[in-house]
């Protein structure tokens, strides 16, 4: 067995036997999780069969059916390739620098290519599991509706391996280009880049959605863009396209496209992992070793900040913060995060004048309250469901220090709370401002989503406490492990609750006309009682098991 060989093979025995550890895992949990996700599957795969036959719809008067899926296709395929980058950048930094079995491997007798190689195929496995769950239906149902051959899917399968591949060698040597350069930058110059990279997003795209309306023209003109024969995105949706009407000599050569260009993407990063990954490995471990002066910098000036908290929660919050601090994949995706906000709320600049009609604003109001709390499900799941399996192997610790666990628990929570209400009700109020809505679907929008941070808040602890990892340190997995499979699930089925109750009584006001009649007040105190009822129970409820499984278990 040759040394790559070998290093694949252990780590394809380390993942058999997670998945054999499911047998542990309570069966209620597998239950859920597992209904949960094939429940969404079929739901994306229904989904997206109506939207292609609605589609399919304009063929016959418009001609326009079958142009506009085949370059829908090429706008998801180039969405999720710039995806794959951003994500195999970050997972690549874990996986290059974080992890802790690179400082065996780079003692090992490995040449560079050897280590770079069995280090990309693990960020290949890690970054694209989730899009072929989320894309099979998409390819599925579009193969149904307009009839394709099984050589289809055939290609479909071939040419998604090396579609893959392209961005994650592309994301691996941008991680190593960062680690090379920015452990050389101050933090405070590299935070200053960030939040004017952000402001300038959102100002251009609010400039460009201002001057461009919405036509067909329009439309056409920007999907046509994404089928330039630079990109590799269509490359695999030409050679998809291609197999489903029976060219399969031109599915070939697209599909040989990629894998070349597949092939050459891995050799000039494992060309550049022996320049790049060891000295900014080196420089990564040994940066800022001096001992700095207690309070000097910003995070000697969160203890001064936060004098007003009582110990030990002031103490505990300290740490959770520059845990949070020292850890650039973490407060990197936060900026992504605040990027894609940025995004969002330049998008609301401009509306159409269809959506001056009471029916179209409330219908505005309830996607954007879906968009706030899915955004608020994403922070609360990747930032805080992680945070008492990152206390480690040191748990134990805790245990023996004068604080409880149910203050360790509240503490996160609270912090949870006060650090994401920040953020989602600003994005709320100034949303609802931009679209111009009604006092009361204003005053019920910003209840909705103090509620929402309180249930989606106490969700993330509850299950982060009931099923905490201690055996890993890098959040991303934690995140991706049946526990936290399981608190995006459920903070789905939150959402779609507290959405669809609100859904209720604002659609009633614009259908009906109801205006302020005594039926409409009651069906709004109904939906006021059944969102307050149920965040209390999704807050309460988590928080009281995850806080018994804590002080049951031993460490």
């Amino acid at each position: 067995m040759t040394r790559i060989g070998a290093l694949l093979w252990a780590k394809g025995r380390i993942a058999r036997n997670q998945i054999a550890s499911v047998r542990n895992e309570s069966k209620l949990k597998v239950a859920v999780v597992s209904v949960s996700a094939i429940l969404l599957w079929v739901g994306a795969f229904w989904a997206f069969s109506e939207a292609f036959n609605w589609l399919r719809g304009f063929e016959a008067s418009l001609n326009l059916g079958n142009l506009v899926m085949n370059r829908l296709l090429s706008v998801f395929a180039l969405a999720l390739f710039f995806m794959l980058i951003f994500s195999n950048v970050l997972i690549a930094f874990s996986t290059l620098y974080r992890s802790q079995e690179v400082a065996y491997l780079i003692h090992a007798p490995l040449p560079w290519w050897e280590f770079y190689l069995g280090r990309l195929v693990e960020c290949i496995a890690f970054s694209s599991w989730a899009s072929a769950y989320l894309g099979s239906p998409l390819i599925l149902a579009y193969g149904l509706v307009v009839k394709a051959p099984l050589p289809f899917y055939a290609a479909s399968i071939a040419c998604y391996v090396p579609y893959v591949t392209i961005p994650a060698a592309v994301g691996s040597v941008i991680a190593m280009l960062l680690v090379r350069i920015f452990p050389r930058l101050p933090r405070g110059s590299m935070i200053g880049a960030g939040a004017l990279s952000v402001v300038f997003l959102f100002f251009y795209l609010r400039d460009r959605l201002n001057s461009v309306k919405l036509s067909e023209s329009v439309v056409l003109d920007a999907m046509s863009r994404t089928q330039s024969w630079f990109l590799p995105s269509h490359w695999a949706s030409a050679g998809v396209l291609a197999a489903g009407r029976g060219e399969y000599a031109d599915a070939l050569f697209w599909l040989l496209m990629l894998v070349s260009t597949a092939f050459m993407s891995v050799m000039l990063g494992a060309m550049l992992a022996h320049a790049l990954f060891y000295p900014g490995w080196s420089s990564l471990m040994g940066h800022q070793l001096s001992r700095r002066a207690p309070g000097s910098g910003l995070l000697g000036r969160i203890d001064s900040l936060l004098r007003p908290l009582r110990e030990p929660h002031r103490a505990l919050v300290i740490k959770d913060i520059k845990l949070f601090w020292r850890e650039p994949s973490q407060w990197s995706q936060f900026v992504i995060f605040f990027g894609i906000m940025a995004l969002y709320v330049a998008s609301l600049k401009d509306r159409a004048a269809a959506f001056d009609t009471p029916l179209y604003r409330n219908w505005m109001v309830c996607l954007n309250i879906a968009a706030c709390t899915l955004i608020l499900a994403t922070l609360t799941s990747r930032f805080i469901f992680p945070l008492i399996s990152l206390e480690g192997r040191r748990f134990w610790v805790l245990g023996l220090a004068p604080v409880t666990f149910r203050q360790i628990v509240w503490q996160k929570f609270w912090l949870s709370v006060c650090t994401t209400s920040t953020f989602t009700i600003s994005l709320v109020a100034l949303t609802c401002y931009m679209l111009q809505v009604e006092p009361i679907a204003f005053a019920l929008a910003l209840y909705s989503i103090v509620i929402t941070n309180f249930g989606l808040s106490g969700l993330a602890v509850g299950l982060g406490s009931l099923y905490p990892n201690f055996q890993e340190d890098n959040p991303a997995r934690i995140v991706s492990g049946m526990g936290g499979t399981l608190n995006f699930l459920l903070s789905m089925a939150y959402i779609v609750l507290i959405v669809g109750a609100q859904a209720v009584i604002l659609f009633w006001g614009s259908i009906q006309d109801a205006g302020h009649t005594p039926r409409f007040w009651m069906a709004l105190g109904l939906v006021i009682a059944f969102m307050t009822v149920l965040s209390a129970t999704v807050t309460l409820l988590p928080m009281r098991l995850g806080l018994r499984n804590l002080n049951e278990s031993e460490y």
